[in-house]
């Protein structure tokens, strides 16, 4: 069984070298991926680390030992800069963003005397580095590890679901630019990490015989794998979302903006016109720049009047009409013999997942239920 571990670990590790290249190289979202390929090829690392002590290469190859002992403490701002380039709010590595390894490169100053060791003493400490017989302050490391971790993994819970918030602001569609997979990635760090935290809590009082390590690589390789076909499926994402605010800071904001009240009476006048005369939320990719450009206003005046007049989010304000629009096609004779997802395209609906949803919210009742309340009345 150990055997078999260790060549999924292989196998996983050479998965994830060829996923770090690949999204070096992809031209979407460059910047953010790169920091990507760096994650996944620290991941990979962690993998190989794990099978070069698990088969005791560390015996025959000592001068490898300790070079990856630091990585882990990569993970969280590598992670970190990922989320916060991919959601545009940052497009720049400045210089004091180094701060955020200070933990890393203080570990690798920590361990530095130990690559000097003799062969033999090299492996008398790694011996008990693996008998968790180390110094205390290898201790306090490996705990401060997963701590880190999880605070880090927090950190991109929290700027993925503010993204999420504010992409509503600029689009009518969100399913391939939102970011709900990150979540999904980071409840899978949170597993990882919380892993490492538990097994090295445990080891202080009985022997887990390697099962938490096992998990723990395990999860490492799913991650990989799931990265791998999520990442590289996320398109590019063009226009940088509102910045997170609440209700009383946009309403500050949009005193200092310039538009009197005269002005956004005139653009919702217009707006409503066209969005009654024109229909273009039937534009299934319709975007708030878009909708600007057709009534020769700015995006921030638009979304402005779309916020404090109208008293909604752009993402609601649009998809309300496609939700009307629906319910007007679905009681014309032209469309009888339509299925309700043609219908749904046909108003401006991009996907089923969505339309369903948005349908649901609006009305209470899903397409069906509603097409059935039709028919009784």
């Amino acid at each position: 069984m150990k055997e078999l571990f260790e060549t999924i670990f292989l196998l996983a590790s050479i998965q994830g070298a060829l996923l770090a290249i690949a999204l070096f190289f992809r031209k979407e979202n460059h910047t953010a991926n790169i920091y990507l390929a760096l994650v996944i090829f620290a991941l990979s690392l962690e993998l190989i680390t794990a099978v070069y002590y698990s088969k005791g290469w560390y015996l025959t190859h000592i001068h490898y030992s300790g070079l990856t002992y630091p990585i882990p403490l990569t993970y969280g701002p590598l992670f970190y800069f990922y989320t916060k380039h991919l959601t545009k709010k940052q497009n720049t590595f400045s210089l004091k963003n180094l701060s955020h390894f200070i933990p890393f490169i203080s570990v690798y100053i920590l361990i530095f005397p130990v690559f000097f060791y003799p062969e033999n003493e090299k492996i008398a400490f790694v011996q008990k580095m693996i008998s968790s017989n180390q110094p205390a302050i290898y201790d306090f490391v490996e705990m401060a590890i997963p701590v880190q971790g999880l605070i880090y993994t927090y950190l991109v819970t929290s700027l993925v679901a503010n993204y999420n918030i504010n992409i509503k602001e600029s689009f009518s569609f969100i399913e391939r630019i939102n970011l709900s997979w990150l979540k999904y990635l980071a409840l899978g760090m949170i597993v990882c990490w919380s892993i490492v935290a538990i097994s090295y809590i445990m080891d202080l009082f009985i022997d887990l015989n390697n099962s938490f390590n096992i998990a723990l690589h395990v999860s490492v390789s799913i991650i990989i794998y799931s990265v791998g076909y999520l990442s590289l499926s996320q398109p590019e994402i063009f226009i940088k979302p509102s910045e997170g605010e609440n209700k009383e800071e946009k309403i500050e904001k949009y005193k200092k903006s310039g538009l009197d009240k005269e002005s956004a009476e005139t653009i919702k006048s217009k707006l409503i016109d066209l969005m009654d005369k024109q229909k273009p939320y039937l534009d299934s990719e319709l975007t708030l720049n878009k909708l600007a450009e057709m009534l020769s206003v700015s995006s921030h005046h638009l979304s402005e009047v779309i916020n404090s007049s109208i008293g909604k989010t752009y993402y609601d304000f649009v998809n309300e009409y496609r939700v009307e629009e629906f319910k007007r096609k679905l009681i014309d004779p032209s469309t009888s013999n339509y299925n309700l997802l043609s219908i749904a395209f046909d108003s401006g609906f991009k996907s089923k997942t969505s339309f369903n949803t948005i349908f649901k919210k609006y009305t209470n009742k899903t397409p069906s239920e509603y097409k059935s309340s039709l028919t009784y009345k």
